[in-house]
C-alpha cells in the first residue's frame, strides 16, 4: 500500500497567514496612529480657535462656532482644554513659547546699544514669526486679562533690561526712558498686525525710530 506525504498549506492558507501577520503589524501600530489622530484634532480646535478669536474677539466666539470650524464636537473640546477661557490661555501660553523661544537669541549678548536697536526691531521680528497669533492679540488684548497678563510677564525682563541699558549710557531718566520706548514698541507691534503692511514700509518705520536714539 502507497502511502501519501504530508500535505502542504494550500495557497488559501498562505494568504490567510500572510494576513494575519500583516494584521499583528498594524494593530501594533494603532496606539501611535489613534495618538497621531487625538494630537490633529487638538491642532485643528487650536487653529480653528486662533481664527475665530482673530476675527470676532474672544467674547463673540462660542465653543459651538470652534467646534464647526474644526469638524469636531463640542464635547471634545471640553475634554480637551475644560472651557473656552482655558482653550484660549492655551493658545496664547503657546503664542508667548513662541515669541520667547525667538526672541531669546535675538536679544543676547548685546552691547546697551545693539539692545536698544534690536528692542525698536522687536515688533518686526514678533509679527512676522507668528502674524496670526499677533493679530489674535491685537484684537482681543484691550477687553482680555489672560492676555495682557502673559503680555505683562513676557514684556518685564525688557523693561528692566532697557532701563540697564539707558542707565549705562548716561540718560537723565532711565526707567521712564525704557517706558517710553516699550510704549512706542507697544504700539508700533499691534499697528504692524493691524494694518499687515509692506515689509519695506516697516522697516522704514523702524529705520526713523533709530534715528531719534543716535542707532
Amino acid at each position: 500500500m502507497i502511502t501519501k506525504g504530508p500535505r502542504l498549506p494550500g495557497v488559501g492558507l498562505c494568504a490567510w497567514i500572510v494576513h494575519l501577520y500583516t494584521l499583528a503589524i498594524k494593530c501594533e501600530q494603532l496606539p501611535k496612529l489613534f495618538f497621531k489622530l487625538l494630537m490633529s484634532k487638538k491642532q485643528a480646535i487650536l487653529d480653528a480657535a486662533l481664527k475665530l478669536f482673530t476675527e470676532n474677539g474672544a467674547r463673540a466666539t462660542s465653543t459651538k462656532s470652534i467646534a464647526f470650524e474644526a469638524e469636531t464636537s463640542e464635547a471634545l473640546i471640553f475634554k480637551h482644554y475644560g472651557s473656552k477661557d482655558q482653550l484660549l490661555e492655551e493658545i496664547i501660553k503657546k503664542g508667548y513659547q513662541v515669541a520667547a523661544k525667538t526672541t531669546n537669541p535675538y536679544l543676547s549678548k548685546l552691547s546697551h546699544q545693539e539692545y536698544i536697536s534690536k528692542m525698536i526691531e522687536l515688533p518686526i521680528i514678533l509679527t512676522q514669526s507668528n502674524p496670526d497669533f499677533w493679530r489674535m492679540q491685537y484684537k482681543i488684548m484691550p477687553l482680555n486679562p489672560i492676555s495682557s497678563r502673559y503680555h505683562e510677564v513676557f514684556m518685564k525682563p525688557c523693561l528692566d533690561k532697557l532701563t540697564e541699558c539707558f542707565l549705562e549710557l548716561g540718560y537723565d531718566n532711565p526707567s521712564l526712558e525704557a517706558e517710553l520706548l516699550l510704549i512706542h514698541i507697544d504700539g508700533v507691534w499691534k499697528y504692524f498686525a493691524a494694518n499687515q503692511l509692506d515689509l519695506d514700509k516697516e522697516h522704514a518705520l523702524i529705520a526713523i525710530m533709530k534715528q531719534k536714539y543716535n542707532l
